[in-house]
């Protein structure tokens, strides 16, 4: 298990909690790991428990010679939260990757790999095509794309929270270890009970999608192969066409069999994190066959 180091940064509203693993000289390049809805950086990328082994994606990709950093948007864990909890929409979201961003510059890395997760498939694409200089190579992990069909209900209240039910369920038990599913929700329950309500009215109201044509970095699109087919994933467009779309010959659509989209969870979770490794550090081999 690598050394998770922990600490807050400045954000354009509030204080965002941060988390690296292996971010050292010897780590070459770096990649940022964006949330999704539900849970913060911190627990989707770095989940652990007692027996379970290789659950932290943080640690795979470490292990495979990336620094890696996670955060929490605004409102999520431990980061400041706005007053109006639905503020926290995907451009407050943006706002806060850039933070994170920002200060990697001043850690001397200027161009970050992006993987987005879910919604941080969203968060990560918008921010990649509006600032392209800022990003080396991006993964879109199960990525809920936003601007199809409306999701309803617009929700009322400030703050969701899914419950211990919720989470345990989510983790389909066909491809989820039983214990990894009680401690998810064990985690939430006493960690994470609560997230802005944010995502929702804005998938409620309607979302922007990323435009594929304006993202110029090599990308790749992975998926669960029970995941993908839902609205809130599609974009308005298919998934495939989506990928034909992106303004960019190198890239990647992966489909892992045997996992939803919380595949990082499920059994292929090493093949998952390998397969993100591979195309991450390909930068680094094509420098080297140069």
């Amino acid at each position: 298990m690598a050394l998770a180091n922990d600490f807050m940064i400045d954000g354009s509203a509030g204080r965002l909690s941060v988390r690296t693993k292996g971010l050292t000289k010897a780590a070459t390049q770096v990649v940022i790991l964006v949330q999704g809805a539900n849970l913060s950086g911190q627990a989707g990328f770095d989940f652990g428990f007692a027996g379970g082994v290789d659950y932290s994606m943080m640690d795979l990709l470490v292990a495979r010679g990336l620094g890696t950093v996670t955060f929490s948007v605004r409102g999520y864990a431990l980061s400041d939260a706005p007053a109006d909890p639905f503020d926290v929409d995907t451009d407050a979201a943006i706002e806060d990757l850039h933070s994170v961003v920002t200060w990697l510059v001043g850690q001397g890395v200027h161009r970050a790999h992006l993987a987005g997760w879910s919604w941080g498939g969203r968060i990560t694409a918008r921010y990649s095509q509006s600032h392209p200089h800022a990003v080396g190579r991006l993964a879109l992990l199960d990525p809920a794309l936003g601007g199809g069909n409306k999701i309803p209900p617009d929700p009322t209240e400030a703050w969701w929270s899914g419950g211990w039910q919720y989470f345990h369920d989510r983790l389909e038990g066909e491809f989820t270890e039983p214990a990894a599913r009680k401690a998810l929700a064990d985690f939430v329950v006493q960690h994470e009970p609560r997230s802005p309500n944010g995502i929702r009215r804005e998938n409620a109201r309607g979302s922007v999608a990323p435009k594929p044509e304006l993202i110029t970095r090599p990308t790749m699109m992975i998926y669960g192969a029970a995941a993908g087919q839902q609205n809130y994933m599609q974009g308005g467009i298919t998934r495939a066409d989506f990928f034909e779309r992106l303004a960019t010959t190198d890239k990647v659509l992966s489909i892992i069999p045997g996992c939803g989209d919380y595949a990082h969870f499920q059994h292929p979770r090493r093949r998952l994190a390998n397969a993100v490794a591979d195309f991450l550090i390909a930068d680094t081999e094509a420098g080297e066959r140069a």
